[in-house]
């Protein structure tokens, strides 16, 4: 009799264990929060130890935050955290030929400061060249292809790197080795660690949450732009077409399967259609692009972002732009008319 109840009691606890175990397993790659007006640093250490993360922000740690999320993604969490501060998301990668050049920019980063001596390959926050309307795609799951470039100078294959995946990357000015060997094509992750190993440097992968200063009375949101040790200079952009496309295609891939042909069909048309502008005269381009941002199609597109944006905001958030648009407005329609 006792050694029956033993094997049922084995049986019952052997159950309840791979219970839990199937609910631990499931959670992997998810984050679960019920944060109401809780402080940024504790709001952000909850989401690193869930989603084995990095994230790095300009933002005060104290800043309260409410955010809840049961088995989210963990990008789509960060992203959503993003908003709530007023910010943007984005994957990035720091190198240099040692922790303590990296550990310094970042410290930087996060006081306001610039030291200067860095240079930083950034195709803007979060390299996005598709929308979609559910969770956004982890940037983490997009492949390179890597290309030789002359010299294989490590420069050159960091600003490959943002234009093929849209992460961004910073490393010293003058740290530029050519290197010895290219890794094999992979997740941007694993080549960007083959490229810092074949430097003989050190690379810090992480979440870069920039928020914006707090906006002036009758500021635009074009002037609040923020600029920190890792914003690209303006006018430093050499885009390459051919790799920009690529990035847009490895991020396709990243939908879920049902999403993609649309999504890819959307990005042909697109690609075709600012591929004629380009080619116009100067001259008729901008007649053309304002023609273009009439289209119905086209703002109904953009709606669309704004609405799954909008979504991650908080009532008052969305309260606070409905006010600020309104006001627009007022100012727009009581300006003087100009002669």
């Amino acid at each position: 009799m006792i050694a029956n109840r033993n094997t049922v009691l084995g049986v019952v606890v052997g159950v309840l264990g791979g219970v839990l175990l199937w609910h631990w397993i499931s959670g992997w790659g998810t984050v679960t929060l019920n944060a109401t007006n809780v402080p940024l640093a504790k709001v952000i250490k909850s989401i690193e130890r869930q989603g084995r993360v990095k994230i790095i922000t300009n933002a005060d740690p104290a800043t309260p935050v409410t955010l809840h999320a049961r088995r989210a993604p963990v990008f789509d969490t960060i992203d959503t955290l993003a908003v709530r501060l007023d910010g943007n998301a984005q994957l990035a990668f720091v190198a240099a030929p040692d922790k303590a050049q990296i550990t310094a920019v970042i410290d930087a980063f996060r006081s306001g400061a610039n030291p200067g001596g860095w240079v930083v390959f950034s195709s803007g926050f979060g390299g996005r060249g598709i929308a979609s309307d559910g969770p956004v795609p982890d940037p983490r799951e997009v492949p390179w292809k890597v290309t030789a470039v002359a010299d294989n100078a490590f420069h050159s294959l960091l600003e490959q790197g943002t234009q093929k995946t849209g992460a961004l990357f910073a490393i010293p000015q003058e740290w530029n080795p050519s290197l010895p060997k290219i890794p094999d094509n992979g997740k941007i992750g694993e080549v960007a660690s083959a490229l810092a190993k074949s430097a003989q440097g050190q690379i810090r992968e992480m979440f870069l949450i920039t928020v914006r200063p707090p906006r002036a009375e009758g500021e635009s949101e074009r002037s609040r732009r923020p600029q920190t040790v890792f914003s690209t200079p303006r006018g430093e952009r050499n885009r390459n077409p051919e790799w920009m496309a690529e990035r847009a295609q490895a991020q396709i891939a990243t939908l879920p399967p049902e999403k993609q042909e649309a999504a890819r069909k959307q990005y042909d048309e697109m690609r075709a259609l600012w591929k004629a502008i380009r080619e116009l005269p100067r001259e008729d381009r901008r007649a053309k692009i304002e023609e273009l941002m009439q289209d119905p199609e086209i703002q109904a597109r953009m709606e669309e972002y704004r609405a799954a944006r909008d979504a991650k905001r908080t009532p008052e958030q969305r309260e606070q732009r409905m006010k600020r648009y309104l006001d627009r407005k007022e100012r727009m329609k009581n300006a003087p008319a100009q002669s």
